[in-house]
């Protein structure tokens, strides 16, 4: 196979909250960092690939080693990968390989067409990023079904999705994840990289993220438990379909249970 370097561009807009202080959407500063994934096979539905990936300071020109990233959430390099579709949302966790500034993954298509991926690192004394890849794979995009929704069933428990107040570009609601299982409480969610949830959302232009946390006390241990509701600040600085995924553990097994949600425009 010949290997195709994926030259990188910028996300657009992050948000981010790790505790009950509410999220301020990270500023659209100059970029600093550079992503570029070159995967070792030919994307297939169904079959594991192996990707390399570095992250290359822009002005410094150097590569950024494991050394040079924080750990935030359990972490030093979290990589959010969703499905042109935006059905097939994966988190994965690049690990350094023996050649320094060199990071390594394995990854899964589940579905047909292109797949994008945004690095979210904190380098050491630097600020969050959200670096955004070139598409993967195939470029003809499926369609994106931009329908809302608000509740979702997944492995035998229910989560429905609530705003105080609608979504609205510039403003700021606070929102309510519940889960149930037979309509009775459910009070058992683990943790998932030091907290109850990693909440992500893209948006319908296929370059726009925003990340955050449940507001409240983190789990200190394995063995804290949290539930039923996941409490937190969605601060959208623009309008348009969000597919938001909220990735819970129940029982030893992890889901990314999705809703749609709809950002209106500043009225």
């Amino acid at each position: 196979m010949k290997t195709k370097f994926f030259l990188p561009l910028l996300v657009i807009l992050a948000a981010c909250s790790h505790t009950a202080d509410k999220p301020k959407p990270l500023a659209m500063a100059k970029p600093t960092i550079r992503l570029t994934l070159v995967p070792q096979d030919t994307l297939k539905v169904g079959k594991p690939v192996t990707v390399l990936t570095k992250l290359n300071h822009i002005e410094g020109r150097y590569i950024l080693t494991d050394q040079d990233l924080e750990t935030v959430h359990t972490q030093k390099f979290h990589l959010l990968v969703i499905d042109s579709t935006m059905t097939d949302y994966q988190h994965l966790h690049p690990q350094p390989t023996k050649t320094p500034g060199v990071y390594s993954f394995s990854f899964m298509p589940r579905l047909p067409g292109g797949y994008r991926a945004w690095a979210d690192i904190t380098p050491v004394g630097g600020k969050q990023e959200y670096v955004m890849s070139e598409e993967l794979g195939a470029h003809q995009r499926g369609k994106i079904n931009e329908t809302e929704s608000h509740e979702a069933t997944m492995g035998g428990y229910h989560f429905t999705l609530s705003f105080d107040k609608p979504p609205v570009e510039g403003g700021e609601s606070m929102g309510t994840i519940t889960v149930s299982s037979h309509g009775k409480p459910v009070k058992s969610l683990e943790p998932v990289m030091g907290a109850y949830a990693h909440i992500v959302g893209f948006y319908d232009d296929f370059r726009t993220v925003v990340h955050t946390h449940p507001m409240g006390d983190e789990p200190k241990n394995d063995k804290d438990r949290g539930g039923p509701e996941l409490m937190f600040h969605l601060m959208p600085v623009k309008s348009g379909f969000i597919k938001l995924f909220a990735q819970v553990k129940i029982g030893g097994k992890e889901m990314m249970v999705p809703f749609g949600v709809v950002v209106a425009k500043t009225p």
